[in-house]
């Protein structure tokens, strides 16, 4: 049975760390733990759990930039800076119930950790694009930071790069600066209704290069082609009636703004659009135009688009084939499978991976093997 430690303050984080590093035992880094089947399976002496470092260090709601530590829950976030009418730009996704746990669990920090990101990511950034600075604990168990709270400070902005979308193995991050968005004034979205895939990869790609900054883009095959415009409320409707006209002589109805919410959510958060639990899900990265040679190779049981056709998530039992781009298995069978995590990189990604890797956690103790190595 693995020990399960829970510090309370970055000094507590260290010490454990360094305690580890000391005995030659691993570490499983995380925050609450809803994401924590993300990635290759891990055989570590203790669990070292960040979720009640919780606080929010700084909010400066006028410079749009919040400090804060990993534990702070998304939803308490999202709460928190609806009240100054901000949001996280980057739209972080909630995929707790995807994987078999409650919703509302997950943590920035999880998210950060994952670098996982929303519908508005086409257009928007990733999570990765938003983080000014970040602190945590190395594998040689020393303080480090990087970056800084103004958009200006760009000091050590690769490391905070590297940090986001490390899976915790290359340190435990205690502290986070990120980048804030004004919420928009408005929203409306459309649903296009009976185009074949087809069809809806090549609108949303003529809808994607138009200059009417749509912030939503997705195709489900059971339920339709959704688009979203958001902004000032003055400019919407011209700015709907331009997109009509892109979208020619098909059938175009506007959601309500209940019905609206709804999907973008199931959109983002997975779970709700109920792909098949017996088959592996898998995520994948790819250019839009290649989307469709993807889908016909593989006759996927369930699948759907975002990002205007760059992202697709897919149930097959097959580890996808693509010549470009990425992919993740983000949930396996309920009967497990032995499949990859993620895509095999070339030889030198690889190795520079490697070499990050040993450069930040040497005696390879922090999450060692979540991303195969």
């Amino acid at each position: 049975m693995t020990d399960f430690i829970c510090p309370t303050n970055e000094d507590q984080v260290r010490e454990s760390i360094g305690d580890h590093i000391v005995m030659g035992k691993s570490l499983d880094i995380r925050t609450g733990g809803s994401l924590i089947s993300l990635g290759s399976a891990m055989n570590t002496a203790s669990t070292l759990s960040l979720k009640a470092l919780n606080g929010v260090k700084l909010y400066e709601p006028e410079e749009l930039v919040i400090t804060l530590e990993p534990g702070v829950l998304l939803k308490d976030l999202k709460n928190l800076l609806k009240e100054y009418n901000q949001e996280l730009k980057f739209e972080p996704p909630d995929l707790g119930p995807l994987l078999g746990n409650a919703p509302n669990l997950g943590t920035i920090g999880g998210i950060i950790g994952t670098n996982l990101s929303g519908p508005k990511r086409f257009m928007a950034g990733g999570a990765r694009d938003y983080i000014l600075g970040i602190q945590g604990i190395s594998g040689y168990g020393q303080i480090f930071k990087a970056g800084g709270r103004v958009v200006k400070n760009v000091s050590g902005y690769d490391v905070s790069k590297l940090m986001c979308g490390s899976y915790g193995t290359l340190g435990a991050i205690t502290e986070m600066t990120l980048k804030l968005a004004p919420k928009a004034q408005d929203e409306i979205s459309l649903k296009i209704d009976d185009l074949d895939v087809n069809d809806a990869v090549s609108i949303m790609s003529a809808i994607a290069a138009c200059p009417y900054e749509v912030s939503g883009l997705a195709h489900n095959p059971a339920k339709g082609t959704f688009i979203r415009i958001e902004g000032s409320t003055a400019s919407l409707e011209e700015r709907k009636a331009a997109i009509i006209k892109i979208i020619g002589k098909r059938s175009v109805s506007e959601l309500e703004k209940e019905e609206s919410e709804d999907q973008w959510r199931h959109i983002r958060d997975i779970a709700p659009l109920n792909p098949p639990k017996n088959l592996p899900l898998w995520k994948i990265s790819v250019a839009a135009s290649d989307v469709i040679d993807v889908i016909n190779r593989h006759n996927p049981a369930f699948y759907f688009l975002d990002w205007a056709g760059g992202l697709l998530w897919m149930s097959t039992m097959d580890i996808p084939k693509i010549e470009r781009g990425s992919f993740w298995l983000i949930r396996n069978a309920e009967s497990p499978l032995d499949l990859p995590f993620n895509k095999t990189p070339d030889p030198l990604t690889d190795a520079l991976s490697k070499r990050i890797k040993k450069a930040f956690d040497p005696k390879n103790i922090l999450n060692p093997g979540r991303l195969g190595f």
